[in-house]
């Protein structure tokens, strides 16, 4: 603040008044008292005099003074070229530059007046009332009428604000200032713009505006919607005319997809959203977007009479002004350095949101690494005239923000000569889908590719384990090549294994699923967690209130269980807390969470969270995480597949799992599986099982069909069968069964077929044999389950023996498919 607007809030006749009065006491004091000999009480009554005259200048010079946190402001405050006060929350003043003293036209008594002070009695109590409900950290806009000294009435808009920091002041900035009364825009009165500003700023626009009468006639369209619907511009087009010339909806019927006919004949599909205003009788705002034109169209539906709108007079009965105060879009007034002149609501909602406290630069506000190409479009924009369009930009700020901006020249806005209008759009929620959708259909491409391979590897690993079983048959404990033999065979298993845990990942492994709680799960599994994760890692339990049923298969979820907690328990340093939480998640929750993720429908679930108070995960890492082989341990520490696995096992039980994380604080894992509503079968199913028998005696009596296309496969299980006492016919496809099942029908008990062969596969097989014999058994082999469940008729009229498997599993399932009633 310079020294002459300190000082000139200071009355200075009237401290001078007082310091005389001061001076003439003291000598008057003086004088009296050497009159009747009293010396020393003369000078104590001058003192006296001097010092109260001293302490009334002191308090008057320190009321002038200004508050720290004014002089901290005013250097950045006398900038601002705009009449800018600073007030109290209750509307006294603190601080006002220069402009804003010269805005006021000093009234007869030179006082500086509040801005309060300025407007009418019962506006004045309105905005007073606004102040208090002003939040750290937000901005409101108003239209005031301003009455100065001589009553002269004056119309301004005024930015109020509380900064962050300066809580306890109120920041006014005016502008708009004019001596004119608001034009009647609208059925009401209200305007706060210039209109042929306005004009001129809707017709650049790259979204088609227009506005239609309640009685379905057009009376407003700006240029880029004339384009679009007639080729012809304002100048060549009369207004009003009937929407049904383009649109054969009402106005009040508009609701999900339109489409818009051109004067040429052409159709346009368009979107339709409403938007709510509430305000008086204005019905509705709309947004029409087409990505065939890249741009939007808003509509709005008065209720007011149709009139024609005469472009170049200030007498238009629409309100211009609300196309961009309450736009669907963003929309600002930008200068070609970046610092915004005006705004609509949702462009400063959106940049709220944000949480940056400079809200009036982009420099701010845009992502630095964003600036370059930014400000390359502006400038070019600015040089050719040629809109241009930035399809994502990133914000900084609270959260990951993106968006997508329109860029157009605007010739003029007030005293700027090079500023363009921004057309935001906030493309958050569709980035974060898309990136849902590409990391599903990865993991999709993935787990296909990871099917496949497993599919090949587990026919070789059939006939790997298989032939070792047959040679450990004649190679007993006490011959040399037994321990080779048993070295073959563990490792076969071993990468049985790992082709199981790339089937549980592409979500073609065999499952068994089976009602219960999940509870249970954990209640079984407790003792065994607490050894994996060691006594210096601490388990906790909690468990909502009377949890719904969920039908998962048993030993899947418990792998998905252990997989997670021996991953938490790897990311904390010998100790820590491992949390596992469940609880119901009722539908009009889900439906809430359906809109953080789009992939999850709404629906009753069963949430269970995992959370760990390890080192947390690195964002660039949080998307990866259930690929498979994908490892951020040491090598040799893990073979990439746990969370993969866990994937698998969630997404085949129709669940869903979605990670959180924050860097040094910990993860958490939430998985939601869908709540299953028991039906009579499922109380019959449940009633009906029994432990299974162990089989002692694999030997059997029996014909038995087998139908395998891998040689391999087909000769150890034929020759394993045969050893067991079975009678075994071989066929290499089911051309060649089908026609062996015709000389052989009578005599067959059980037929054994692969389910993925070429030309005719094992459910057609099956299919086309119980055409003539419907009671025949039947067992499928395969290296994944898919196929077989999906392709075959019914659930209960065929056994499944996943690949790879024994000698002694296929014995087993031989054995107990022919005893079975």
């Amino acid at each position: 603040m310079s020294k002459t607007e300190q000082t000139e809030s200071i009355d200075y006749p009237f401290l001078i008044t007082i310091a005389g009065i001061g001076g003439l006491l003291s000598l008057g004091g003086l004088i009296f008292s050497l009159a009747l000999g009293a010396i020393t009480l003369g000078y104590l009554f001058a003192a006296a005099s001097l010092v109260i005259a001293a302490l009334v200048i002191g308090s008057c010079l320190y009321k002038g003074r200004p508050s720290p946190l004014v002089i901290s402001e005013s250097h950045s405050v006398a900038k601002i070229k705009q009449p800018h006060a600073l007030t109290s929350l209750s509307g006294e003043l603190v601080y006002c530059n220069l402009t804003y003293r010269a805005f006021l036209k000093d009234n007869i008594k030179r006082e500086i007046l509040s801005p309060l002070k300025l407007m009418a009695e019962e506006q004045a109590e309105t905005v007073k009332e606004a102040l208090g409900e002003l939040e750290v950290g937000t901005e409101e806009t108003r239209i005031v009428e301003l009455v100065s000294g001589d009553n002269e009435k004056r119309y301004a808009e005024v930015n109020l604000s509380r900064t962050i920091g300066h809580e306890n002041c109120i920041s006014w900035i005016f502008s708009n200032v004019t001596s004119d009364a608001p034009a009647q825009l609208d059925c009401h009165g209200r305007n706060e713009f210039n209109l042929e500003q306005l004009g001129r700023f809707l017709d650049s626009s790259d979204s088609g505006l227009i506005a239609v009468s309640e009685g379905g006639q057009i009376v407003y369209a700006n240029d880029m919607l004339l384009h679009w619907m007639t080729g012809l511009s304002a100048e060549d087009m009369s207004l009003p005319r009937p929407l049904a010339d383009f649109c054969p909806v009402a106005p009040g019927q508009l609701k999900g997809q339109i489409q818009l006919r051109t004067l040429s004949g052409e159709d346009i599909l368009l979107d339709f959203l409403p938007v709510e205003t509430g305000q008086g009788d204005h019905k509705k705002n709309s947004l029409y977007s087409d990505s065939a034109y890249g741009a939007a169209v808003i509509c709005q539906v008065f209720a007011c009479q149709a009139e024609p709108l005469n472009r170049e007079a200030g007498t238009e009965n629409i309100n211009i002004d609300r196309f961009f105060r309450e736009s669907p879009i963003g929309i600002a007034i930008v200068t070609e350095q970046g610092d915004v002149l005006e705004r609509n609501n949702i462009f400063r909602e959106y940049i709220q949101k944000l949480d940056i406290k400079n809200t009036r630069s982009l420099k701010h506000i845009i992502d630095p690494d964003e600036h370059q190409d930014f400000y390359q479009e502006i400038k070019v924009t600015l040089d050719t005239g040629r809109a241009s369009m930035i399809t994502d930009i990133a914000f900084q700020g609270k959260g990951e923000k993106h968006g997508q901006i329109y860029i157009t020249r605007l010739n003029q806005f007030d005293d700027h000569d090079k500023v363009v209008i921004l057309y935001l759009i906030d493309t958050t929620e569709q980035k974060n889908l898309e990136l849902q959708f590409a990391q599903s259909q990865k993991m999709q491409a993935v787990g296909q590719l990871a099917g496949g391979i497993a599919h090949d590897f587990n026919n070789l690993l059939t006939a790997i384990i298989g032939f070792s079983d047959l040679l450990l048959v004649r190679h007993g404990p006490g011959d040399q090549s037994f321990s080779d033999i048993i070295q073959i065979k563990q490792n076969a298993n071993r990468a049985a294994n790992l082709v199981r845990q790339l089937l549980a990942f592409s979500r073609q492994q065999t499952l068994r699923p089976k009602i219960l709680l999940i509870t249970d799960v954990l209640a079984e599994l407790s003792n065994l967690l607490r050894r994996l994760i060691g006594d210096n890692i601490e388990l906790e339990m909690k468990h909502g209130r009377n949890l719904g049923q969920v039908k998962v298969d048993q030993g899947q979820m418990e792998q998905v269980i252990i997989n997670l907690c021996v991953n938490a328990r790897d990311a904390m340093d010998d100790q820590g807390r491992i949390s596992i939480r469940t609880r119901n998640i009722s539908m009009s929750e889900s439906r809430k969470l359906s809109k953080r993720y789009q992939v999850m429908p709404p629906n009753e679930y069963v949430l269970l969270e995992v959370e760990d108070t390890g080192c947390g995960i690195v964002k660039e890492h949080l998307g990866k995480i259930f690929e498979p082989f994908f490892s951020t341990k040491e090598v040799g520490k893990g073979t990439g597949l746990g969370l993969s696995t866990v994937y698998g096992i969630v997404k085949q039980t129709d669940g869903f799992i979605f990670p959180t994380s924050e860097v040094g604080k910990g993860t958490t894992f939430s998985i939601y599986l869908p709540v299953h509503k028991e039906s009579r079968k499922d109380v019959e199913e449940i009633q009906e099982e029994m432990p299974e028998k162990p089989t002692v005696d694999l030997t059997g009596k029996g014909t038995i069909l087998l139908v395998e296309d891998e040689d391999a496969v087909r000769m150890f299980a034929s020759r394993a069968l045969k050893n067991k006492g079975y009678n075994v016919y071989e066929a290499n496809s089911g051309e060649a069964a089908l026609a062996l099942f015709g000389k052989i029908e009578d005599e067959l008990d059980l037929l054994i077929s692969d389910v993925v062969m070429p030309i005719m596969d094992g459910p057609t097989l099956v299919r086309k044999i119980r055409e003539t014999n419907d009671k025949l058994k039947v067992i499928f082999i395969s290296g994944y389950a898919e196929d077989a469940f999906d392709k075959t008729p019914g659930e209960d009229d065929f056994y499944f023996l996943p690949k790879p498997f024994s000698l002694k599993q296929l014995a087993e399932q031989v054995k107990e498919v022919l005893e079975s009633s």
